[in-house]
């Protein structure tokens, strides 16, 4: 990516993790279709109060192997392969340890997280732990992958995952069509399917990184400089995504709080939800396709090229994103109805996603430019504005509920407000050119 046309390339890069973003969000709606329109809406809003927790464990997966892709793309693109083998086995153990602790963690406490921190009301408790723990034994599974995922995409090898993701999206869906309707083992079914679809997806990208790379078969497998260093660079977007999952659980709560005295908002809530992932799909993957166009081209000493893939990605992910919130809030009711919801929910949840489509475009201009102060190196500056934004959208959602000047809106309506303190702060970083001094290509060596 250090040569030819800066849009071409990165659109071409970006269309492959863009059908896979895609696919990840059919992924997850197909679940929520076939359990709110053959299981009940009981059913769905139980697995929708899973969804904190289900985002946050992904969050911390892809953080932790924005690392690895940051390393790979720069070592890559500073033509150090010699250095790849031992980096990537050692990015495999590094995710897949997290893996297993945090679904050790998701089978334990997931009745404490469930019950305290997010409020889930009675109704939906009993089967929101049920799926919960059986999801959360996947979780090694997930981790693992995000890892071969980055390394792939790292090599600019952005196709092969979405094929992964193809398999197991239509794996998915069958293994959940049989254990919901043929062997009716309802929310249950659902995560034991989603279960099964990781460790096949796993186990695929496993096999094609082995034979697509042989040279990343390393005799040691093992460096603890490399491994303090993807850590270095990927705790801390873990930790920002992370902590954006908990902002979003804590609206996830608010909501929760009023399940009980407004009819169906926790359902319509989590309906409104998954659609607005999809309408975050092109902003993400443009995101993902800047970052690793800027960590090839930063390891090739190439600055003026990543200013340019910069306004050319811009300029992609707004109009993409536009034309689809358009879209959105053309057919709301709709594509809310698809869930099974109905009456009260679906006129909330029709409501949500109008007003979210309005805005979405903030989120666009920040996360596109979040991509070059990834692939830059510089994510604790990206930490702290994603962090900074969402603190000012929580206290400003829960101040405006105790004050009583917003009701259940406030988890939706301070969205924006978010964006914009997010925007004022990124781009303040990226013309102050801070982030230009934190290339790792020449820092990362051998340790022991």
């Amino acid at each position: 990516m250090t040569t030819g046309k800066e849009w071409k390339l990165i659109l071409l890069f970006t269309l492959p993790i863009m059908a896979g973003n895609l696919l990840q969000q059919l992924y997850n709606v197909i679940d929520g279709i076939i359990v709110g329109n053959y299981v009940s809406e009981t059913a769905f809003a139980s697995v929708t109060t899973c969804q904190p927790l289900t985002v946050l464990y992904l969050a911390l997966a892809m953080g932790l192997s924005v690392g690895v892709g940051v390393s790979v793309a720069q070592f890559y693109g500073a033509g150090k392969k010699d250095e790849l083998p031992v980096a990537i086995d050692t990015a495999l153990l590094l995710l897949g340890t997290c893996g297993l602790v945090i679904s050790l963690i998701g089978i334990i406490f997931s009745p404490f997280l469930l019950s305290t921190l997010l409020n889930v009301p009675e109704t939906y408790l009993p089967l929101s732990i049920t799926y919960m723990r059986i999801y959360s034994a996947g979780l090694f599974f997930q981790f693992l992958y995000n890892g071969i995922a980055a390394t792939l995409r790292g090599f600019g090898d952005s196709k092969a995952t979405l094929y992964f993701l193809l398999i197991t999206m239509i794996l998915n869906t069958a293994l959940t069509f049989t254990f919901v309707l043929v062997i009716p083992w309802g929310v249950a079914g659902a995560a034991f399917s989603t279960v099964l679809s990781q460790i096949v997806c796993v186990s695929v990208s496993f096999y094609y990184l082995r034979k697509k790379f042989p040279y990343v078969k390393a005799g040691r497998h093992w460096d603890k400089k490399i491994a303090s260093t993807m850590a270095k660079l990927g705790l801390p977007i873990a930790i920002q995504m992370g902590i954006v999952s908990f902002g979003n659980g804590s609206m996830q709560r608010l909501v929760n709080g009023f399940g009980s005295s407004v009819p169906g908002i926790v359902a319509a809530y989590g309906a409104a939800i998954r659609l607005d992932m999809f309408m975050f799909v092109p902003v993400m993957g443009f995101q993902s396709g800047l970052a690793n166009f800027t960590g090839q081209n930063i390891g090739a000493g190439r600055l003026d090229r990543v200013k340019r893939g910069l306004v050319a990605t811009l300029i992609m992910s707004m109009s993409a994103t536009i034309v689809l919130c358009v879209l959105f809030n053309i057919f709301a009711e709709s594509v809310v109805g698809f869930f099974g919801l109905a009456d009260s929910s679906l006129q909330i949840g029709t409501g949500i996603v109008k007003f979210v489509t309005m805005f979405t475009w903030m989120f666009s201009a920040y996360m596109t430019l979040g991509g070059l102060l990834q692939g830059a190196g510089d994510t604790v500056v990206m930490s702290a504005t994603t962090i900074c934004a969402l603190a000012v959208r929580i206290v400003v959602g829960y101040l405006s509920v105790y004050m009583s000047w917003l009701d259940h809106s406030a988890a939706w309506v301070t969205n924006p407000i978010g964006w914009f303190v997010a925007i004022t702060i990124a781009y303040t970083r990226f013309f102050t050119g801070g982030w230009k001094k934190k290339a790792v290509a020449g820092k990362l060596k051998h340790g022991g």
